[in-house]
């Protein structure tokens, strides 16, 4: 359901949802979209205040991703043949830098993937990568390969885990600062 606040001359719409959940969840999506979801015991009275307490929150998140969106590469930076091939060398690459940890090869998946950059199932032995990865540079297609397969030993993001990853990317914060500010499609 739709539902709007005021806040210092500005309209905030959002998007309520009600679900099953103790918190009440606020997102702004890179799209600007504003999604709230609260439990159906929370009155939309009470609901509207916590999204006025958070306005200034929303219209800058807004504000950054609508200046992101700006920035955002309006073309893929490689051909459809050139990105598969570069992930499939670089995926072989990188699964003979873990080996040292005995893992078996996992296998390689494209989809598209609008909130994420890859995924690990490490139980099926499947990595995932987005096929958004098409806009973004060698290095850090390079990172988010590594960062996968680490999932592969570490099933979270913990310090083991960033251990592991800053051993084959060592400045992988960077990368990953830098990618926060490209748009997936």
């Amino acid at each position: 359901m739709k539902r709007e606040i005021k806040y210092n001359g500005k309209t905030i719409e959002y998007i309520l949802e009600r679900k099953r959940v103790k918190n009440i969840n606020l997102r702004v999506k890179p799209d600007g979209t504003v999604y709230v979801s609260a439990n159906n015991r929370v009155s939309k009275k009470y609901i509207d205040a916590f999204v006025l307490s958070k306005a200034k929150f929303i219209l800058s998140a807004k504000k950054t991703f609508e200046e992101n969106n700006k920035k955002a590469a309006s073309a893929p930076l490689y051909s459809e043949s050139e990105f598969v091939s570069f992930i499939s060398g670089e995926f072989c690459r990188v699964y003979k830098l873990f080996l040292e940890y005995e893992i078996n090869r996992p296998q390689l998946k494209l989809r598209k993937m609008k909130s994420r950059w890859g995924s690990c199932n490490y139980v099926k032995e499947v990595i995932t990568l987005s096929t958004n990865l098409i806009y973004c540079t060698k290095e850090q297609i390079s990172y988010v390969i590594v960062h996968e397969f680490a999932h592969l030993l570490v099933h979270n993001h913990s310090e083991d885990f960033y251990s592991i990853v800053s051993r084959f990317v060592p400045d992988y914060k960077r990368i990953r600062k830098e990618m926060n500010n490209i748009i997936l499609r």
